[in-house]
């Protein structure tokens, strides 16, 4: 046949004439990528073998390409295999490009659809949420094509890895961070537009708190935290009593008729009284003092004032933690209506001003937002169990035998802050919140903990509320505060263990199931170390692209030294070795669909799967350390919060395996190592199956179990389960259970299809998504509202 007469018809119908030198081209790319160079004559040789299967005059770009990939595999498989991988990247950009149409169409059209719905937190049918979701589905399409290294882009785009957040990867920004909020109050910080002062009430410290969440936000794409904000917020507390002692003594004092300087009565308050529960001692000492200066003043007249300025601040604190929640909840941070993604972390400060903070939070969370006390979303709270200061196993005991007693104030313990671990348990039977913090879990202790440190919350662990935790530090001290995550990505573990389970049945060729078994558990476990190294690899990419961020493009953050080390920098500086203590973490989802094809069984009652899912996360951990050494860097393994990605690989094998049963055939992968939610488990076995997976996940991690009912009824049982966790080794762990409240009536408790008060259907159903809460289901995508619907409780 003569090759000038061939017609070539492409993808979109279009003709063309016939080049031989196309197929040239192609095969010399695909033998040079595999590393093969100067095979000039083989190449040809090939090219020549496809033409002559030309058999019409007309051939589509399809089968041609069929046809180079069959003469390939016939002399070069490996070859063929980057022929074929080259071949579907194309085709991924191709359809990409039609797709960047149908995204835009579908956001202009508010379509509800997983685009609209990946991020729980935003409005997206909102006109700041649409040029939100614009920007995102653009700049990823820029960070595709020209900032990631091919071989990252290909990986992402076909789903063996997710690149996490990559709508923000070009402006080089950070994950999230803990603050240092008694530094910045002690030094006073600024904003673009002026500098702000010192604190000096307990409004202040709780209203400033807001602003630096919503300022910071605006130059990390991930949570913000406070590790210590009992501590933080003490002063302001210290600070609101003295100022109120004073105006009521002054008050008093001119009643009787004296000519009083407030200031210098403000002078002797600050140094006198420095608690908000002064000793009899000290009252004394402060009843002399006011004697000497010639105010005639009686100890019942002084305790009198006390109590009133005791009273004053204790309503002025919980005022304060109530403006705290109402502007977390309603301060937007970024374009579609986002409130910050904020968590706090409280429970150790024993003294009395930081116990106040906490009860007064506590209290606030209960009442909840607007008229009919709805539950607030934001701040995650996190409450730190630490022995001998907020637990004790004598403590617990003593509760156990009169709860209701204990819960009401009506008992003394032995650990200063039991009482207040009793009412964080009232309060997320009530709220969903605070979650559970174990600070002597081993992996979560500081050696450097000392409980005469009135610092001592340096060296405590804190987390993110939805689960990522900085702690470990090869370049500087080992603390949460100022410190944050850089990046994470994460791998497609089910689709290791498909391919693995699929070369087993091939190499053993018996049927003998104990062998297929035994190869594909070992091909597992290292395709597993390979793409972990393969991931390390691409977050070291990405943070030395980070590096080159000029401190002005994070002001707040650079600036005022909230990233530490920062406020070291010029503003034209590139932040470099700043970022060097923040982690890099190798994440990983679906343990439980990987073992369901290995084995047919998950690892929450086979013993088989068990160990081979910890083997893989071991190898993981084993990998991070390899890399700790090789760049100095705070590799850790996360176990992933997938929102957005929890249908997306899903999706993808789908399409690429067909529906495997117990594997893809859901619309969802189950999150990291956590037993299947469908699969009936006991509180115990749960908690005791997935407890030793968290000392393997020092990049973050979180256990929860699913109550039926209304847990406000049964507060006991919150401490109970909090107990387990405790004892078998839990370092972060949450108590999901139904809240629902009826719109129309303001009803609370457990709503089915209609309030069982007004009948009503327009039912808030507050629901936990990846550690925080949201009340709307309609705002989860897809694949997280199949999830949710799965969940079986766990009795």
């Amino acid at each position: 046949m003569n090759l000038n007469e061939i017609c070539i018809i492409k993808r979109d119908g279009k003709r063309e004439n016939f080049s031989a030198a196309k197929i040239t081209n192609a095969i010399g790319k695909a033998f040079v990528a595999t590393g093969l160079e100067h095979q000039e004559a083989m190449i040809n040789e090939i090219t020549q073998r496809v033409i002559e299967h030309f058999a019409e005059p007309t051939i589509t770009v399809e089968a041609i390409q069929d046809l180079v990939e069959t003469e390939l595999m016939k002399v070069q498989p490996e070859v063929a295999k980057k022929y074929i991988i080259y071949r579907q990247w194309r085709n991924t950009e191709r359809d990409r490009k039609t797709q960047i149409k149908h995204i835009m169409d579908g956001i202009v059209a508010i379509d509800k659809n997983d685009i609209n719905l990946s991020n729980a937190n935003m409005s997206s049918h909102t006109p700041a949420g649409q040029m939100m979701t614009f920007a995102s589905e653009i700049t990823k399409d820029y960070t595709y094509k020209y900032l990631l290294p091919k071989k990252y882009a290909e990986a992402h785009q076909l789903g063996d890895i997710h690149i996490h957040d990559l709508d923000y990867y070009p402006t080089k920004t950070t994950t999230c961070i803990q603050y240092d909020l008694d530094d910045l109050f002690e030094r006073g910080f600024h904003t673009k537009n002026g500098s702000i002062r010192t604190p000096q009430s307990i409004q202040s410290y709780a209203t400033l708190a807001t602003i630096i969440f919503q300022t910071n936000q605006n130059e990390q794409h991930g949570g913000q935290a406070i590790p210590a904000f009992d501590f933080f917020m003490a002063k302001g507390v210290l600070k609101s009593y003295q100022k109120a002692v004073t105006s009521i003594l002054s008050f008093f004092l001119e009643m009787k008729g004296y000519n009083v300087a407030e200031n210098d009565v403000q002078k002797t308050v600050n140094q006198q009284l420095t608690t908000i529960i002064p000793s009899a001692e000290i009252q004394k000492e402060f009843l002399t003092t006011l004697n000497k200066e010639g105010f005639n003043v009686n100890e019942d007249e002084l305790k009198h004032i006390l109590n009133k300025a005791y009273e004053r601040t204790r309503k002025d604190t919980h005022q304060a933690m109530e403006g705290f929640i109402h502007n977390l909840n309603t301060m937007h941070s970024r374009g579609g209506n986002q409130v910050v993604f904020s968590s706090i972390n409280y429970g150790t400060d024993t003294s009395a001003e930081g116990r106040m903070v906490i009860d007064e939070l506590l209290k606030a969370t209960i009442e909840g937002l607007g008229t009919r006390g709805e539950v607030p979303v934001f701040p995650i709270q996190i409450f730190k169990i630490k022995d001998g200061v907020s637990y004790s196993e004598a403590d617990y005991q003593r509760a156990m035998q009169n709860f209701d007693a204990a819960l009401e104030g009506k008992m003394t313990f032995e650990t200063p802050n039991f009482d207040l671990f009793l009412k964080a348990c009232r309060t997320t039977a009530k709220a969903l919140f605070p979650n559970f913090m174990f600070l002597d879990t081993p992996f979560n202790q500081n050696e450097k903990w000392d409980i005469n440190d009135p610092k001592r919350y340096k060296y405590e662990l804190a987390t993110m509320g939805c689960r990522t935790r900085v702690f470990e530090n090869l370049n500087g001290e080992k603390t949460s505060l100022g410190r944050g995550n850089l990046s994470f990505t994460t791998m497609n573990m089910p689709r290791l263990a498909i391919e693995a389970r699929i070369k087993a049945e091939n190499i053993i060729e018996s049927n003998n199931s104990d062998a297929i078994e035994q190869e594909a558990c070992n091909l597992f476990l290292e395709s597993v170390r390979e793409m972990s190294r393969f991931i390390a690899e691409q977050l070291y990419t990405r943070y030395q692209y980070q590096r080159t961020a000029l401190a002005r493009q994070f002001p707040f953050m650079m600036g005022n030294n909230v990233w530490k080390g920062g406020g070291n920098l010029n503003p034209n500086d590139e932040v470099g070795d700043v970022l060097n203590q923040g982690t890099l973490g190798i994440g990983f989802i679906g343990g439980h669909n990987a073992m369901m094809a290995l084995y047919g069984q998950g690892h929450g009652h086979s013993k088989k799967a068990w160990n081979t899912l910890y083997k893989a996360i071991e190898v993981m951990n084993q990998v991070a350390e390899e890399y700790k050494q090789k760049y100095h860097l705070n590799y850790s393994v996360l176990a992933t919060p997938a929102e957005g990605l929890s249908g997306r690989f899903t999706r993808i094998d789908k399409r690429k395996y067909g529906i495997i049963p117990g594997v893809n055939d859901r619309d969802y992968y189950v999150n990291s190592f956590h037993v299947d939610v469908k699969e009936p488990i006991s509180i115990v076995e749960k908690i005791k199956c997935e407890a030793p997976f968290h000392a393997l996940t020092r990049g973050g991690h979180i256990t929860y179990v699913e109550l039926d009912g209304e847990a406000q009824k049964n507060v006991k049982a919150i401490a109970k389960i909090v107990k387990v966790m405790h004892d078998e080794g839990i370092g972060y762990g949450s108590i999901n259970h139904p809240v629902d409240t009826c719109h129309n009536c303001g009803y609370k408790g457990v709503i089915y299809d209609k309030c069982p008060i007004c009948r009503s259907e327009n039912i808030l159903r507050m629901r936990r998504i990846t550690g925080y809460l949201t009340g709307d289901l309609n705002s989860w995508n897809s694949a997280k509202r199949a999830e949710e619907h799965d969940r079986v409780k766990h009795g």
